[in-house]
């Protein structure tokens, strides 16, 4: 007759539910698979089976009581761990988000954000930029990525570790400042076109003061706009490149 404790009982629930939470952890923030078009149940019910499949390979955590007040620590550091690799990921596909921002503002689509703060919405050029970086994520395999990546990170972060020790490795100060730097470097072009438009603008404008330079000055920007965006998509590959090496040496990290 097999006779099974609490205590081993329990140490078997720590065993899977440590990496279920850092499984999950990812599901709930990375790109993708945090979208509300994947069910709830869907990403809990994958999170268990990726976690069913790992728990036999990750270093027991036998000493752990999971219902004591450090296991559930040790259960919140799991979590932690998963959100902050898909929040990397996430980061990253940003700079995108933010070079279509500022292409947009400098273009004058952004204007109407004056008359509504309150919406939150994009505008056009973000959102296409950001469609396009989430397509050549998914074109990289990158959902499968970050289980890799979490997988992975089991070795390096061994289950029920402090979350404080893994954190500084990550650098999160370098690795914002790298997406303003990535950022830029795509909307640059597009900036610097537009200033000479704006300057060309600010040149007719005082030749002319009888004409109204607003209703002229945003048909011909968007339009400078456009034109230089149809010219730089065949060049966005090696921005896009960029983006993805970021993401491979942030998750080696």
């Amino acid at each position: 007759m097999i006779d099974v404790g609490e205590t081993q009982l329990l140490a078997w629930l720590g065993a899977l539910l440590l990496p279920f939470f850092r499984v999950l952890g990812l599901f709930t923030s990375a790109p993708i698979v945090s979208q509300r078009s994947v069910p709830v149940r869907l990403r809990v019910a994958v999170s268990l089976a990726i976690a069913a499949l790992v728990a036999p390979l990750v270093p027991s955590s036998a000493a752990l009581d999971i219902a004591s007040p450090a296991g559930w620590l040790a259960v919140a550091s799991e979590a932690l761990v998963g959100f902050a690799i898909g929040f990397v990921a996430r980061v990253v596909l940003s700079a995108v988000e933010v070079a279509g921002e500022t292409i947009g503002l400098q273009m004058g689509l952004s204007f109407a954000g004056f008359f509504d703060p309150n919406s939150g919405q994009m505008n056009a050029v973000s959102r296409l930029l950001n469609t396009l970086s989430l397509w050549a994520f998914v074109a990289i395999n990158g959902p499968v990525l970050l289980v890799a990546a979490v997988v992975r990170s089991f070795e390096v972060i061994p289950p029920a570790s402090l979350f404080a020790d893994w954190i500084d490795r990550m650098q999160p100060a370098a690795l914002g400042a790298g997406v303003f730097e990535l950022g830029v470097m795509i909307a640059l072009p597009f900036m610097a076109l537009l200033l000479f438009v704006n300057l060309g603008l600010g040149v007719v404008s005082r030749i002319a003061p009888q004409l109204n330079i607003f209703a002229i000055g945003f048909p011909v920007t968007i339009g400078a706009g456009l034109v230089l965006l149809t010219l730089a998509m065949p060049l966005m590959q090696q921005p896009f490149a960029l983006l993805v090496e970021r993401l491979l040496a942030a998750w080696a990290g």
